[in-house]
């Protein structure tokens, strides 16, 4: 007796210590477990989204490209050294080492003035020069619009990179919306297809209950086992596509691949409360898609205006000055004995008789001008068609709604009143199994219908432009 006693306090502990084991890995999973909303969710997704990432490193490379064109009209200090041996003739002065700095600033203008000072040491003496130099573009050059070509081309980048990436973030919310949507339409589908197939197995059951009191006959009991293994497989498919959704979601917000997620959504929609032509006229007035195409044709008329100019020769007035002498200090070139000075003013050209390049060029730019007031109006009627779409979507949506609830109750209806025939053997179970793959499908299309439509709703925020607020570019 006593031994028996022993043994099953054994049994007991090793059960306390099976059970607490089991909680603790359960308490250990749910601490691990994240839980989704919709605006961390969002958050997560606009801050780690590789792809995002990428995206933001061309906004990046695009202010580096601002930057890198603006350096051009900086002071620019370059220092220069030479070496070398000259023989033969009076000329000959055997090895020579020499350097300097030269020293240059571009104006905004076309004007550029160049300062170069510079030594050189040969066995004999020094030599020493101050070169200082003015150059004013007359024709191909001159004027602003012409020299801040490169800054005023990669500024049209840099705005370009912020839309784009303002377009990748509004794309990236509506995915990850539809993804986590999509978890929840899972989910969903699932429990629908658990609920399913414990109704079904009970429908097998009860068939096979009866046959044996002689109240159903064998083809009630196989009709009910194969719509068994059909809800089985469809239960599974089902936990599949809830696992392949997830995946999804994780793969958007860059979170570990064996990360266990829960998502929280709410389930409400609202109806459309905006006609037709008032989401048009949002769209056109706030979508950045005319704000590119707009800022595309602008540097269109730009970039022809610049091919037009190239068409001119290149004249340029040039003022020159040099200061040089035998002696190795610059502040001695006040001193006129020891040293000579020469200036001079003039003008320099090169021009192409048949400048074909620069016509074919500036024909070019005209077609462009052309194209971008085409993809201007094409953006335009883009916008108006996906307009039309995603209202026609809400509104088909709203109805399905509406159309799957009454669908519901009467399937409800239908199936409990074939229950009750098959139950009192007024008839078989083949209308109770159509009546419940009926009922399977209508809250299936009803629960389709209704993630559709709030969907839908973010999805009409993004169409007219308010999903969130556009950027404010510099």
């Amino acid at each position: 007796m006593l031994l028996r006693i022993f043994f099953i306090f054994i049994s007991l502990m090793r059960f306390i210590s099976s059970y607490a084991e089991e909680q603790a890995e359960a308490s250990k999973q749910e601490a691990n477990c994240l839980v989704l909303d919709l605006p961390h969710a969002l958050s997560r997704a606009l801050n780690f989204n590789r792809q995002l990432l990428g995206t933001i490193e061309s906004l990046t490379k695009a202010q580096y490209g601002v930057s890198l064109a603006e350096s051009e009209f900086d002071v620019q200090i370059v220092p220069n050294s030479r070496v070398g041996y000259v023989g033969g003739g009076h000329a000959g002065t055997g090895m020579a080492v020499g350097g300097g700095v030269d020293f240059s600033k571009k104006f905004t203008n076309g004007t550029q003035i160049s300062l170069e000072p510079g030594i050189i040491k040969n066995p004999d003496h020094y030599h020493t020069e101050l070169r200082a130099l003015v150059t004013q573009p007359l024709l191909r050059g001159l004027g602003r619009a012409y020299q801040l070509a490169n800054v005023l081309g990669s500024q049209f980048v840099l705005r370009t990179a912020y839309r784009n990436l303002y377009t990748a973030q509004v794309q990236l919310m509506i995915r990850t919306i539809q993804a986590l949507y999509e978890v929840v339409r899972a989910d969903k589908s699932m429990c629908l297809h658990q609920e399913s197939y414990e109704r079904v197995r009970q429908f097998y059951q009860a068939a096979k209950l009866k046959e044996k009191i002689a109240l159903a006959d064998a083809l009630d009991v196989y009709r009910a086992e194969i719509e068994l293994q059909h809800a089985e497989d469809a239960l599974k498919n089902a936990q599949e596509k809830l696992l392949e959704t997830e995946d999804i979601v994780r793969e958007l917000l860059a979170l570990p691949l064996d990360q266990r997620i829960v998502v929280e959504l709410p389930l409400i929609y609202t109806p459309l409360a905006l006609s037709l032509e008032e989401v048009i006229e949002l769209a056109l007035q706030n979508r950045i898609e005319i704000d590119q195409a707009q800022d595309q044709s602008r540097e269109n008329r730009r970039l022809s205006s610049l091919a037009k100019q190239n068409l001119y020769p290149e004249l340029n007035l040039v003022f020159n000055y040099s200061n040089c002498g035998r002696d190795e200090i610059f502040t001695r070139a006040c001193s006129w004995r020891h040293r000579e000075s020469k200036w001079g003013v003039g003008f320099t050209t090169s021009t192409n008789f048949d400048p074909a390049a620069e016509r074919v060029l500036y024909e070019q730019s005209l077609m462009a001008i052309a194209a971008a007031e085409r993809g201007e109006d094409q953006t335009k009627a883009t916008l108006i068609l996906e307009a039309k779409k995603t209202v026609r979507q809400l509104e088909r949506a709203y109805q399905r709604i509406h159309l799957q609830e009454e669908q519901i109750k009467t399937t409800k209806g239908e199936l409990y009143l074939s229950q009750v025939k098959f139950n009192h053997s007024m008839a078989d179970n083949f209308n109770v199994l159509q009546a419940e793959k009926s009922l399977r499908g209508a809250e299936q299309a009803y629960w389709s219908a209704l993630i559709e439509h709030i969907v839908g709703e973010f999805q009409l925020l993004a169409t007219v432009g308010l999903l969130i607020e556009k950027p404010r570019i510099p």
